[in-house]
């Protein structure tokens, strides 16, 4: 006679990834139980009109299953376990981790707002990116500052769906419910992130199955049919990650542990002001020789509120030509992001005595401008008026900004270097444009300005001469030069003769072709400002998919 067959109830949220959770686990324990899925409706399925952050509570989708549990209205429950507290509540037990799935975040993007020049995140400058997580939202703003996070909620279809109407640039979501959903996405540009560079929630892509821990013979099945023990000490580690930050699903927390050869890895990023107030965001990265060992490690980097030197360039060495103290906002994003920098002095400025740039600029009238080219004349720019009716044009975002330092606001902000700039300007034939400048700047904006029938007015600020004392470069993986003197100034001292085999990039249109006009090959940054160096960098250092 044959052996009597577990009758279980298992219980689920209702959503279609919910569902095939549910069906898969039944599906696995068909040959030794008969199960009988019940559909539980939880808190984050019945408030979508707020953040998820906002809605109290720390278990919105677990709560109601666990209280059915406890409750003997349903026998098993199936999560995904990054929904679950990190504590069961008194009476369960997670007696079952199966084998993991695909830990990875999923970049969808709408066909029209894919850009590839954005490097790992390839959607289009300023783009809207929807996501209701704390931690995606914090990474995606370390990786790209210029984006802006919108709250989605919703199943994984409805999520898709309001991307493809347009209501969001790109959306973030679990590569492993897509995975189990198989959703067909149509002409939706799908990104794997690797996790190096994007780390997840702790047991993302993990299920787990609970139950009430009296009940022994439920407890053996689950364990004998479903458990996988490698997924289920990695979890674990993750989430210990959680439990010393402190805090639930709403703390920006990625964690990430994996086996490399005979030792374990954990990946981790948390986000700024955590654990306290003025915390950078940051990344971590340790091994060690248990799960563990190497979370409690990484955890310890992280609790100390600096700068690791993990992250997407973490290891890369990076060195800034240009001046001694120049470059310090890009500095400071790639320090930010894991890379050891160094700053190479060739070049010393010199003020010049400008002939009446004050009077110049207040003769200007209605239909002239103003086009600034450099952040140097950017800054020494402060006690000028911009008459009305005059534009103030910037060649990128750094000189907007250095303008902005002075209190002055650029009307128009170039994308494409100085030719392209003196395309854009709003200026007719006849028209005055004042540029003020370096002593020898590249004539491309006054070409371009002369074929327009315009006059430009050349202002010399600043002159850039060859610092006495050349400096070493030693051993480094890419040379970014700040402008195009500074290349000059450096193949004037035979620095690149010494150079060893690196990546090249420049800032700017006019410093990429002053390293063409040397013949050294060029990275080129797609757009302007340290932005699109950061970009550059990124896309050809950081894990990819």
């Amino acid at each position: 006679m044959s052996e009597a067959r577990a009758q279980l109830r298992l219980g689920t949220r209702g959503s279609a990834l919910a569902l095939w959770q549910a069906e898969h686990i039944a599906g696995r324990l068909a040959e030794h139980a008969e199960v009988e899925i019940i559909v539980i409706k939880t808190t984050g399925d019945r408030v979508l009109d707020r953040p998820l952050n906002q809605v109290e509570g720390s278990s919105v989708f677990t709560a109601e299953i666990e209280r059915a549990l406890l409750d003997d209205v349903v026998d098993i429950a199936v999560h995904s376990h990054k929904d679950l507290a990190t504590a069961c509540p008194e009476g369960l037990v997670i007696a079952a981790v199966p084998e993991r799935a695909d830990p990875r975040d999923r970049l969808l993007v709408h066909p029209d707002s894919y850009s590839s020049a954005r490097g790992v995140l390839p959607v289009k400058r300023d783009g809207v990116v929807g996501t209701s997580s704390p931690r995606r939202a914090e990474q995606l703003l370390a990786l790209r500052p210029d984006l802006t996070i919108k709250d989605v909620r919703g199943n994984v279809p409805t999520r898709v769906d309001k991307l493809r109407t347009g209501r969001y640039d790109a959306i973030m979501l679990a590569a492993a419910g897509l995975d189990r959903l198989s959703l067909p996405l149509g002409e939706v540009r799908a990104v794997t992130l690797e996790a190096e560079l994007f780390v997840p929630a702790p047991a993302q892509g993990a299920l787990a199955v609970q139950c009430r821990s009296a009940d022994a013979d439920t407890v053996t099945l689950l364990k004998s049919v479903l458990h996988h023990e490698a997924t289920a000490v990695a979890i674990d580690a993750e989430r210990r990650l959680l439990v010393w930050g402190g805090g639930g699903c709403h703390l920006p927390l990625g964690a990430w542990v994996s086996k490399v050869d005979d030792a374990w890895r954990a990946y981790a990023f948390l986000g700024a002001n955590e654990p306290e107030e003025g915390a950078p965001r940051r990344w971590g990265v340790k091994t060690a020789a248990t799960p563990e060992a190497a979370a409690r490690a990484v955890w310890d980097d992280l609790e100390s509120g600096e700068f690791t030197g993990a992250g997407p360039l973490g290891g890369k060495r990076i060195a800034l030509v240009g001046r001694a103290e120049g470059g310090l906002v890009l500095g400071q994003r790639l320090v930010a992001l894991g890379a050891e920098v160094t700053n190479v002095g060739v070049l010393d400025i010199e003020d010049v005595g400008a002939p009446d740039l004050v009077g110049r600029a207040a003769r200007l009238k209605a239909g002239d401008a103003i086009a600034v080219t450099s952040q140097e004349a950017a800054r020494r720019m402060g006690n000028i008026s911009v008459p009305s009716g005059v534009a103030l044009a910037a060649v990128g975002p750094g000189t907007a900004s250095a303008l902005a330092s002075v209190g002055l606001r650029a009307t128009l902000i170039g994308r494409g270097g100085a030719k392209s700039l003196a395309r854009e300007l709003p200026v007719e034939s006849g028209a005055h444009v004042l540029f003020p400048c370096a002593e020898s700047p590249r004539d491309d904006l006054i070409r371009e300005l002369d074929t327009r029938g315009v006059t430009v007015e050349k202002i010399v600020l600043y002159r850039t001469v060859s610092s006495s004392t050349p400096e070493s470069l030693g051993d480094v993986d890419a040379l970014v030069y700040m402008s195009p003197s500074a290349v000059v100034a450096a193949v004037t001292m035979h620095l690149e003769e010494n150079a060893p085999p690196c990546a090249r990039l420049g800032m700017g249109t006019a410093t990429c072709d002053s390293l063409g006009d040397e013949n050294l090959d060029v990275i080129r940054p797609k757009g302007s400002g340290p932005e699109a160096v950061v970009s550059a960098l990124i896309k050809l250092y950081a894990p990819s998919a």
